[in-house]
C-alpha cells in the first residue's frame, strides 16, 4: 500500500509507465505467440489495476473516508490498519513521530517493515496515539497459515519463493511480495492458488500442505518407479523440480496427442543421413526440432535455474525430451538435443523410460558409460562420423597441450570444413571424461546470436492443443513457457 506522499508520486509514475507499456504491447507487431502476449497483457493489466486501486485508496484515506476507531480483531490486519489510521487521521509520518517523541525515520522504518521491528510496548503506544481500541490478545495469536509459514514449509522441501511466484500462481502476483498480499482476500486467494497447484503436481492433500507435518517427496515413489537414473546418481537428486517437470511432460503429451509414436534410428550416421537429406549438411536447431517432431519426439524447453540439466521420458510408448539451460549457443542446444535423442533411441521396446541429466561436468555423468555413449552419438551426428578423428587432430595440432586448444580447435575446424563451435563442444565433452574441464573455453568459441530456448518453445506452442487441458493445467503450462 501507499504510505506517504512520496510513494504516491512514485506509484503514479509507475502507473503511467505501465499504461505506456500496454499501449506499446497493443501497437507494435509481435512475433511472440498470442498466448504469451495474452499472459503479458494480463500481468501488466492486473498490476496497473492494483496501482490505480492503491492510488484511489490513498486519496480516500486522506479525505477521511474511512474511520479506524473500532476494535481490530485480527492480527493480520494490524500493520496495514495502523498505517491507514494514521493517513485517515490526517497525520504525516513526521507528525505521528512528534506525538510519540520519536524521529520521523523510526516511523518510516516501522511502516516499511509492516511494524515487524516494533516492540509490543511501542505498538501499544502507537495504537493509543491513533485512538484505536484493540484486544491485546490478538498480538499473541499464532499465524499458522500465513504466506510466510507456507513459503517456509515449501522451502524445506526444495520449492523456493521465486518458483512459487513465477510458476505456481497467477501472473498478477509476480510483481508482489508477502507485504503486498496482506489483505485477507489477496492472501487467501494466493494460498488457495498455491494449494491447488501443489495438489495437482505433487498429489498432496490440502491438509498435507497446510498442516504442521513436513511435506515429503518420498510418498511419490510411484512417480519415480520408472526413473532410470545414470549410474552413480543418488535418489536424493530427485528433487521437487523433477516432479514438476515430469508433471509438465505429462501435460504436454496430453496436449500433443496427435503426434504419432514411431521407431527412431539408433545409428548416428543413419540419423544424420535422414537429416541431411532434408536440410543439408549445415542443419540448424529449427531443422533438428522439426525432424524430431516428425519422428514423434516431443520437445519441452524449460529455463528455470538449477535442479537438473536435461531429462527424457518415454511414457506409454511416447517420447519426450526436456532441455533446460540458459545458453544462447545454438550449437550447444543441438548437441544436448542429440544427446537426449540417444537415450530415447535405446530400449525402444520398453513402454516406459526416464533419465535425469545432471550438469555435463558432474561426477554422476562423468562416471556413466551411457552418458559417454550419448555424447559420442551427438558428436558423430554433428561432425559426420569424424568426431574422434577431429578431436585427435586438435590434440596433435596442440602438441598435447590443453592450453593451446583454444587456438588449434578453430584452425582444425576451418581446415576440415566443420563448425568451430560444434567441434569445441565435442572437445569439451572428450576432455571432461579425462577430468579436464574445458567447457569455459568451449563457451567462448560459441555463436550466441540466437535465442534457442524461444525457438524450441515456439515449436512446442505451435503444436499444443490447449483445449485438451483443464484451465488450471493450461495456466501452469503457460507459466512454465513464459520467460
Amino acid at each position: 500500500m501507499i504510505k506517504n506522499d512520496r510513494q504516491y508520486r512514485i506509484t503514479k509514475t509507475q502507473a503511467k509507465k505501465l499504461e505506456l507499456s500496454l499501449q506499446m504491447l497493443h501497437a507494435e507487431p509481435r512475433e511472440t505467440h498470442p498466448l504469451l502476449i495474452r499472459a503479458q497483457e494480463e500481468a501488466l493489466t492486473s498490476q496497473l489495476d492494483e496501482l490505480k486501486e492503491e492510488l484511489k485508496e490513498y486519496k480516500e484515506l486522506q479525505a477521511g473516508k474511512y474511520k479506524f476507531h473500532y476494535i481490530f480483531k485480527n492480527i493480520e490486519d494490524l500493520p496495514e490498519n495502523l498505517i491507514k489510521a494514521r493517513i485517515s487521521a490526517g497525520l504525516t509520518q513526521k507528525e505521528l513521530a512528534d506525538k510519540l517523541g520519536m524521529k520521523e525515520q523510526q516511523i518510516q522504518r516501522y511502516e516499511a517493515t509492516d511494524y515487524r521491528t516494533a516492540s509490543y510496548e511501542r505498538l501499544i503506544n502507537i495504537i493509543k496515539a491513533l485512538n484505536i481500541k484493540l484486544d491485546r490478545g490478538i498480538l499473541h495469536k499464532e499465524d499458522k497459515y500465513s504466506i510466510e509459514y507456507l513459503l517456509r514449509k515449501l522451502k524445506d522441501i526444495g520449492i523456493d519463493k521465486d518458483f512459487v511466484f513465477n510458476r505456481l500462481v497467477h501472473p498478477r502476483y509476480r510483481f508482489k511480495d508477502e507485504s503486498l498480499l496482506r489483505k485477507d482476500k489477496e492472501e487467501d486467494n494466493f494460498i488457495l492458488q498455491i494449494v491447488s497447484s501443489l495438489r495437482n503436481i505433487f498429489n498432496w492433500s490440502e491438509s498435507d500442505i497446510l498442516s504442521e507435518t513436513p511435506l515429503e517427496l518420498d510418498s511419490l515413489a510411484s512417480t519415480y518407479a520408472n526413473f532410470k537414473i545414470p549410474e552413480g546418481a543418488q535418489k536424493s537428486r530427485l528433487s521437487a523440480y523433477i516432479v514438476y517437470a515430469h508433471y509438465l511432460a505429462l501435460l504436454v503429451l496430453d496436449a500433443t496427442s496427435a503426434v504419432a509414436k514411431s521407431q527412431i534410428p539408433d545409428d548416428p550416421l543413419r540419423l544424420r543421413e535422414s537429416i541431411v537429406e532434408q536440410y543439408g549438411d549445415e542443419f540448424s536447431l529449427k531443422d533438428l526440432l522439426k525432424h524430431f517432431w516428425e519422428l514423434g519426439i516431443t520437445i519441452l524447453p524449460l529455463n528455470d535455474p538449477g535442479a537438473f540439466h536435461g531429462a527424457c521420458w518415454r511414457i506409454n510408448g511416447r517420447n519426450i525430451a526436456v532441455l533446460k539451460q540458459s545458453t544462447l549457443s545454438e550449437s550447444r542446444w543441438i548437441f544436448d538435443l542429440l544427446h537426449e535423442y540417444y537415450h530415447l533411441s535405446q530400449e525402444q521396446n520398453e513402454e516406459q523410460l526416464a533419465i535425469i541429466e545432471d550438469e555435463p561436468d558432474s561426477p554422476e555423468r562423468l562416471q556413466s558409460d551411457e552418458e559417454m555413449y550419448a555424447s559420442q552419438f551427438a558428436g558423430e551426428v554433428i561432425l559426420a562420423g569424424k568426431a574422434e578423428d577431429l578431436a585427435q587432430k586438435c590434440v596433435e595440432e596442440a602438441h598435447g597441450k590443453v592450453e593451446w586448444l583454444k587456438k588449434t580447435v578453430p584452425i582444425v575446424a576451418v581446415r576440415e570444413k566443420v563448425a568451430i563451435d560444434a567441434l569445441a563442444n565435442y572437445m569439451a565433452f572428450r576432455l571432461s571424461f579425462q577430468g579436464i574441464n574445458w567447457w569455459g573455453a568451449a563457451n567462448n568459441l560459441q555463436k550466441t546470436d540466437m535465442a534457442p530456448w524461444a525457438i524450441a518453445r515456439d515449436f512446442l506452442l505451435e503444436r499444443l492443443d490447449f483445449k485438451k487441458l483443464n484451465e488450471m493445467d493450461q495456466n501452469l503450462l503457460i507459466r512454465a513457457l513464459t520467460d
